[in-house]
């Protein structure tokens, strides 16, 4: 507050330093520059307590670049300040406000943008006098303007008191038809006094009032304006009308009102329920009218049901005297043959109500329940066990189709299948584990279809086989094998090679015994606990081979609470190996750039083999010896027989080319006619040739029969002829012959890769397992399965060394 005052002081004696007497040109401009030599201004304005009001001053600068420096608010004569707007050294809009605690407090706030005016919110009759702006400016004199403000206090609102000087805004009381309404209206306070007036709805009515002064306990002055209302014989047209009683001293507030509702007490003559004929369906919903006429005010109407009110949702209306309910319901199933009530009456008035009734008729959609009525506990129930289930059906009206289901499947009478269908039961008769499952019925009518409640069938069945897996895995990721997991009879293992058997089953209930045996050569042994594994409803057995006898059929069996398995899973177990090398390779030029190589297969070493051709870089697949690749330049080819063991010893064609497609694709024709003369020269020579012929192969006949020297035994051994090289060039259609020795026998091959077939005990994969491991066997190369290697030169590689040549054909 001294800071104010100071600085109040300070711009004062500034202004009146700074003040220079000057003479005006104009009567305008003295006015504006000798301000403080006129009298001050002075503004009337009014305001409603408890309301707010603006105090108007004006900031505007007459300067076009002064501005606000200072803006102070005074009531009256008082030197000290209420409120100040101060701008000095900040911007517009941003001043700094303040208002003295004491008077406005935070009720005060002055807006400086145009129009600039303090408002003041909350008013009380204290702020009611004359109050003084000033407005310091920057750089102009300073500006004064007063307000004379005026406080209007309202009156309090109209109180209505009838005959009994009971106060009939807080009590509604209704009058007999033609009685008369005696009403008292009483209005306290207000400055100026009010006026009091009456209306019937829109109607002014004419009605005296008068003013009564009397005095406080403490001494204060009380006013009180009354005024009197009587309406004479109530009437029908009274009903529900409204009386108000208002008071107003400003045009600046509405008038206070105080209104009462005039009530009459009527008996309901009547009340009807629409629609009774009407045929229900349980769980819709309804819209349900009654009508009530004669009372007046309108009939209350309640709906009631089997002696108990409904609680729905109502919609009441009324008009011309007539009151409507409509209800809004869903009639339930237990509903069929209640009382659906509407009750009208006037709670003015104590004689009874009246009420009208209907009697329902509910239609619903079956009710189905399914249950099991076997003797036989639900979780007892085994294979061979006969079950029957129970459809209760209730529905209005009677249902015309009932229907049975297993899962989704629809189920109709089978007597050979052990199904019967009777009225509203289910039998199985000598169930199956395929039986288990979930069981439904259906009821349908003309109000809908409804299924039942799922009844699940469990079945308990001994152990059964489900799977045969040979898990051992493949011996490289990048191969291609048949898929894991996949239900096998047969499984090949070499000598020392652990292969995992699993054994999964199905059974009911799941807590299961295993026992594994393994049969060979009519020989039945139990397989010891510790070399498997069981995990629920399988079991793992690793199994390896040592010996020749160690081959032959495993049997897995299972049990449960229900009994053994009736058969167990089998794994015959079979001696496997490499496939043996492709035979007989031989390649034919194609059209264009195309070659066709084509082999026979080798022993497939007791497993499904494939064949794999590596031109290059490029790796070609195939199900049969047989290829057609694209070749542009002279090509190495490797060519390789693969099962799940590994791959054969690599067949070679080295320098593989294309020089002619004539020479490969058949026998050329000439365009040039041949003469008699030259067609039997050709005969001659051609007869000539086959007495040749004759000599010759009766001469390599003798040669045969001579017996010859036994050779050495030796390792196998796949090797190039080197040394007939120049000789099979005259036939360059043939691939180079190779020769395989071993213990036994000692054979000549006629073609490149040529092997000795699969002996006749291994057909069928029935190989021996003393010639799969037998170390003078042709083996197959060390690379894994479908992983090939670069083939390298060794003793066992069949390699065809001379590039495809011209045909002498």
């Amino acid at each position: 507050m001294l800071w104010i005052l100071i600085a109040v002081t300070c711009i004062e004696v500034s202004t009146f330093a700074s003040a220079q007497p000057k003479k005006p040109t104009t009567v305008q401009e003295d006015a504006n520059n000798t301000e403080h030599e006129h009298p001050i201004p002075m503004e009337s304005i009014q305001g409603v307590a408890g309301q707010r009001a603006t105090l108007p001053c004006n900031i505007q600068p007459r300067e076009p670049n002064d501005g606000v420096s200072m803006v102070l608010w005074f009531k009256e004569d008082s030197g000290e300040p209420l409120y100040s707007y101060d701008a000095r050294n900040r911007q517009f809009g941003k001043a700094k406000l303040w208002s003295a605690p004491h008077f406005w407090g935070d009720r005060a706030l002055f807006k400086a943008s145009p129009p600039a005016q303090l408002t003041i919110r909350d008013l009380r009759q204290t702020d009611e006098g004359v109050y003084r702006c000033r407005v310091d400016f920057r750089n102009s004199p300073t500006r004064n303007l007063k307000v004379n403000f005026t406080v209007i206090v309202p009156p309090a609102k109209p109180i209505i008191y009838d005959a009994k000087r009971r106060d009939m805004s807080k009590l509604f009381e209704a009058y007999p038809e033609g009685a008369d309404l005696f009403l008292v209206c009483e209005v306290h306070g207000g400055n100026p006094r009010p006026r009091v007036t009456w209306y019937l709805d829109s109607q002014l009515i004419d009605a005296p009032f008068e003013v009564r002064e009397s005095q406080g306990p403490a001494g204060e002055s009380n006013v009180v304006t009354i005024s009197n209302v009587t309406l004479k014989g109530l009437t029908r047209s009274h009903y529900h009308a409204k009386l108000y009683c208002k008071a107003n001293n400003t045009h600046l507030a509405l008038p206070l009102t105080t209104a009462v509702i005039i009530e009459l007490h009527m008996k309901p003559l009547k009340v009807e329920i629409m629609g009774k004929d009407k045929i229900l369906s349980a769980g819709r919903t309804y819209e349900t009218r009654c009508q009530s006429t004669g009372s007046k005010p309108p009939a209350n109407l309640t709906w009631w049901k089997a002696s108990k009110p409904l609680k729905g949702t109502l919609r009441n209306s009324q008009e011309d005297g007539t009151s409507v309910s409509v209800l809004k319901w869903k009639p339930s199933i237990e509903d069929e043959g209640k009382f659906l009530v509407c009750r009208a009456t006037n709670p003015k008035l104590q004689e009874a109500g009246i009420e009208d009734r209907w009697q329902l008729k509910v239609h619903f959609a079956p009710i189905v329940t399914l249950k099991i009525v076997s003797s036989l506990k639900p979780k007892n129930i085994k294979e061979g066990d006969d079950v029957h289930f129970e459809c209760n059906v209730r529905a209005n009206p009677r249902a015309s189709q009932l229907t049975w289901f297993h899962e989704e499947e629809e189920l109709q009478t089978n007597v050979p299948a052990g199904i019967v269908l009777s009225d509203h039961s289910l039998v199985l008769q000598s169930i199956t584990r395929e039986s288990a499952g979930r069981y439904t019925c259906m009821a349908v009518n003309v109000e809908g279809l409804t299924r039942s409640n799922d009844v699940n069938l469990q079945v308990m069945f001994a152990p059964i086989c489900k799977h045969v897996l040979n898990s051992s895995g493949w011996r490289n990721q990048n191969a291609t094998p048949p898929p894991l997991n996949v239900p096998e009879e047969i499984h090949g293992a070499s000598k020392h090679e652990t292969i995992s058997l699993v054994c999964e089953v199905e059974a009911n209930p799941t807590s299961i015994s295993f026992q594994w045996t393994f049969n060979s050569s009519g020989d039945l042994a139990d397989i010891p606990s510790t070399k498997f594994t069981n995990e629920g409803t399988s079991s793992r057995l690793n199994y390896t081979p040592t010996s020749d006898t160690d081959y032959g059929t495993l049997g897995c069996w299972a049990s449960n609470v229900v009994g053994l398995s009736k058969q167990p899973c089998l794994y015959q177990v079979i001696a496997t190996g490499k496939p043996y090398p492709l035979q007989n390779c031989t390649a034919q030029n194609q059209t264009g750039s195309w070659i066709r190589i084509s082999c026979e297969e080798g022993y497939d070493g007791g497993l499904p083999q494939k064949f794999v051709a590596l031109v290059d870089k490029r790796r070609v697949e195939s199900a049969n010896p047989y290829w057609e690749l694209e070749l542009h330049k002279p090509t190495t080819i490797a060519l390789y027989a693969v099962n799940m063991k590994g791959s054969s010893a690599p067949v070679i064609m080295e320098r593989v080319a294309l020089k002619g497609v004539a020479k490969f694709t058949g026998e050329s024709v000439s365009s040039v006619d041949m003469s008699p003369i030259l067609i039997g020269l050709g005969g001659t020579a051609t007869g000539l040739g086959l007495i040749v012929t004759g000599v010759l192969m009766a001469l390599w006949r003798k040669h045969a029969a001579t017996p010859a020297k036994p050779k050495p035994p030796q390792q196998p051994s796949i090797a190039t002829f080197a040394s007939k090289g120049e000789e099979e060039d005259g036939n360059p259609d043939l691939i180079p012959t190779t020769a395989l020795t071993n213990h036994l026998i000692d054979r000549k091959l006629l073609h490149c890769g040529s092997l000795p077939r699969r002996p006749r005990q291994l057909e069928g994969r029935e190989m021996s397992h003393d010639v799969a491991e037998d170390s003078d066997y042709p083996r197959a190369s060390p690379n894994t399965f479908y992983s090939l290697q670069r083939p390298h030169r060794y003793s066992e590689t069949v390699i065809r060394s001379a590039a495809i040549q011209e045909s002498c054909i």
